[in-house]
């Protein structure tokens, strides 16, 4: 298997603590906004998205390629929910959406998510035995009848 880049670390590491964090603020406003179903429904909405966050950072680092697509999916998921809430946030969530795709993408992070190839195990080097009997040739065929 390929060393894993450093990049790949860092980034799934980041992933981890901003899932672990988002989830436990989220987790923690979810009384206050318990009482109505949107509050409830976007608390809960949150709180997946923080769950799979973690889930990106974890399985990036064991070398999982859907990890990386779900890593950039939810980056670029906040890129679109930052187009509705101000500029600022939606140009932090571009930037970092850019970086994080050249990141996500170079060379190093391509071989790094790439499954190495099955391998076939080798045919045995040692001949077959020869002690089986040598083979008998087969009778001649019976002449023609005579008419």
């Amino acid at each position: 298997m390929n060393k894993r880049p450093p990049t790949i670390t860092a980034l799934s590491f980041l992933y981890i603590v901003v899932g672990l964090v988002s989830t436990s603020y989220h987790l923690s406003e979810f009384k206050t906004y318990a009482h109505t179903l949107m509050g409830a429904l976007g608390t809960v909405l949150i709180i997946v998205l923080g769950a799979a966050a973690v889930a990106a950072g974890y399985y990036m680092l064991q070398g999982k390629n859907w990890a990386r697509w779900l890593a950039f999916g939810w980056t670029v998921f906040h890129v679109i929910v930052s187009a509705f809430q101000s500029l600022g946030g939606l140009i932090f969530h571009s930037v970092f959406v850019f970086m994080l795709g050249l990141l996500l993408f170079s060379k190093e992070a391509k071989e790094w998510f790439t499954p190495a190839p099955a391998t076939v195990p080798a045919a045995p080097s040692t001949p077959p035995p020869t002690d089986t009997p040598p083979s008998v040739p087969a009778p001649p065929d019976p002449p023609p009848p005579a008419v």
